[in-house]
């Protein structure tokens, strides 16, 4: 084989090898996206309704978005942790085990809100209301006021029992809320084993 075939040969491989990369790198930045746009919409609701419904809070954060399985690709896991701050500097994180031995919903696809990619690859993003309804919602860049939620009893009850142990001070349900509570919203992506999530602080 001349030197010529091979440098030909060696172009081409080339050529495919980046147009097969840029193809999967395109794919991924499709996927994040749309993990990103779905998780702000949820951790706005998520937010605004502790903001709006419990006193005492100083501040409302967010894990990055931790995707495990399926190849790092599955909408089936994908999840954050919230975290809550009272007006003392004392934190709990809204997650199994963290600190209390309770059952803690997962904040994540299909506990409250469903990612998928519609025919014709369009964006496919559903969260649900106080009817637990699941909503279309991925043609807002921001949470509708129909998908501002008035009440959690979920939530209610976990919020209840890290007050209860003395793990949060002075906050308690009401229509006062916290309007001067911070607000930080976190929309890294993290691709993890299922294990390392507990790591996470």
């Amino acid at each position: 084989m001349s030197k010529r075939t091979k440098s030909i040969l060696l172009s081409l491989l080339c050529f495919f090898v980046l147009v097969i990369g840029g193809k999967f790198y395109m794919d991924r930045m499709k996927v994040d996206n749309l993990y990103r746009h779905g998780f702000q919409l949820y951790e706005e609701q998520i937010a605004i309704y502790l903001k709006e419904h419990y006193s005492g809070i100083s501040k409302i954060e967010f894990s990055p978005i931790f995707i495990s399985g399926g190849g790092g690709e599955s909408f089936v896991n994908a999840r954050i942790v919230p975290v809550v701050y009272d007006s003392y500097g004392n934190k709990v994180y809204l997650q199994n085990g963290r600190p209390l031995d309770i059952g803690v919903p997962r904040y994540g696809t299909f506990s409250g809100l469903e990612l998928d990619f519609a025919y014709g690859g369009s964006e496919f993003i559903h969260l649900l209301n106080d009817d637990k309804e699941y909503i279309q919602a991925d043609q807002y860049q921001h949470l509708p006021p129909e998908l501002k939620l008035k009440k959690d009893d979920i939530m209610d009850e976990v919020m209840t029992a890290y007050v209860n142990e003395g793990l949060l001070k002075d906050v308690e349900k009401n229509s006062q809320g916290s309007p001067k509570a911070e607000i930080v919203y976190n929309l890294e992506i993290r691709r993890i084993d299922e294990r390392e999530l507990d790591k996470w602080k």
